[in-house]
């Protein structure tokens, strides 16, 4: 019997560890979820994390080019017209433009006016502006600018989608070449659409032109003793009334010289019959007297 009770005891002690082993046990793999658990929670964070970082950003549109018309006016006024055309044409060389049309009115003695229409390149537009002023004085300059991006590129798709549509038809009347009804209906539409091809391509071949090449009208007209405008004080008023004098002065004087000469040839003849009649009359009263 005194072995007996110890015995009972250790048996009773090693249920009870037992029982606290066995109520231990699901505390590990708690223990174990949970860091599992928060590396998985996390796990997704971070691969959200990694993407964002990862993915390619997509690429920012790149602005299309501006398709602009420049048109200028130039009125300038120069006291000698003869090295004009000469100064012109060293612009012209000079900035790699080209003369559209040119017109010179008047002759030497006589006011004489220019007129010529020059396309420039566009990137070269204002530098020339800024050289042809210096030709002269300026009277007039005004300057116009038209953008027609929109329209260019609109032509442009317009065209492509034609194209497409020509592509289409073609295939077409090839399906249907034993089908001489479809086929000229067929090539009817096929005709229309090239018309609007050759049209739109015309029309996008004129714009190109015109944002390629700026227009300039440049207007130069001969004014002898050109005075610019300027505050008029009392010393330029006195110069001006002296010029004004001088001028009229001047111009009397060459209008009576061309006057004299033009009658010289008159005045020679009217003297012969007055000569005749002088001494007819001398003749009679040298008579009378005897």
């Amino acid at each position: 019997m005194r072995w007996v009770v110890p015995s009972c005891l250790v048996v009773v002690m090693l249920a009870g560890c037992g029982v606290e082993k066995k109520s231990a046990a699901p505390l590990n793999p708690a223990q174990r979820s949970d860091k599992p658990a928060a590396e998985s929670l996390a796990a997704p964070s971070e691969s959200v994390a990694g993407d964002k970082t990862k993915s390619p950003q997509p690429p920012a549109a790149e602005a299309l080019p501006r398709k602009i018309i420049y048109t200028a006016t130039v009125k300038l006024v120069v006291e000698l017209f003869d090295p004009v055309p000469d100064r012109v044409d060293a612009l012209v060389d000079r900035f790699g433009a080209y003369v559209a049309r040119s017109q010179i009115t008047g002759s030497a003695g006589s006011p004489r006016h220019g007129e010529w229409t020059i396309r420039v390149p566009a990137d070269r537009y204002r530098a020339f502006l800024t050289a042809a002023r210096a030709i002269g004085r300026d009277q007039n300059v005004s300057s116009n600018s038209q953008d027609v991006t929109e329209e260019y590129y609109d032509v442009e798709a317009r065209i492509r989608n034609k194209q497409q549509e020509e592509t289409r038809l073609l295939d077409l009347v090839a399906k249907a070449a034993s089908r001489l009804d479809e086929v000229l209906t067929l090539e009817r539409e096929l005709s229309r659409v090239r018309g609007e091809i050759e049209q739109m391509q015309g029309r996008l071949q004129v714009l190109g032109s015109l944002t390629t090449m700026s227009t300039v009208n440049l207007d130069v007209s001969e004014i002898k003793d050109y005075v610019p405008e300027e505050p008029a004080g009392y010393v330029t008023r006195v110069r001006r009334a002296w010029d004004g004098s001088t001028s009229v002065l001047l111009s009397t004087a060459q209008a009576l010289s061309i006057l004299l000469v033009a009658l010289f040839p008159w005045i020679g003849i009217l003297l012969v019959p007055v000569l005749v009649v002088f001494l007819v009359l001398r003749s009679r009263s040298g008579r009378k007297r005897v």
